[in-house]
């Protein structure tokens, strides 16, 4: 019995995403996004992030591009979907740029 339950949760950790392994860096451009959305949100304890992280990525000027999926609720209470694209410093400390637009 315990081979079986065994094997179970072996292939059930088999069925996770297998994402690529986040950088310190990459997690560190991440968490500096993620605390500016919620900083700026109206409702900052409505905010939810989407599992699907997109990966991080570098512009011409060695910046990380951080794009981040998230839904919050507004000043009348209604959820939305949105996608924040972040740049923040080569560091991953300070946020240089941010646009946010609704996700679909």
């Amino acid at each position: 019995m315990k081979k079986v339950m065994f094997l179970a949760v072996l292939a059930l950790a088999g069925c996770e995403k297998s994402a690529v392994p986040v950088s310190p860096l990459d997690a560190a451009a991440r968490r500096t996004c993620m605390d500016t959305i919620e900083a700026r949100a109206t409702n900052p304890k409505s905010v939810s992030y989407t599992s699907d992280d997109a990966a991080v990525s570098k512009n011409a000027k060695g910046e990380l591009v951080v794009p981040v999926k998230f839904s919050a609720k507004n000043e009348m209470g209604m959820a939305s979907s949105m996608v924040a694209n972040c740049v923040v410093s080569a560091d991953g400390k300070t946020l240089v740029d941010i646009a946010v637009k609704e996700g679909r």
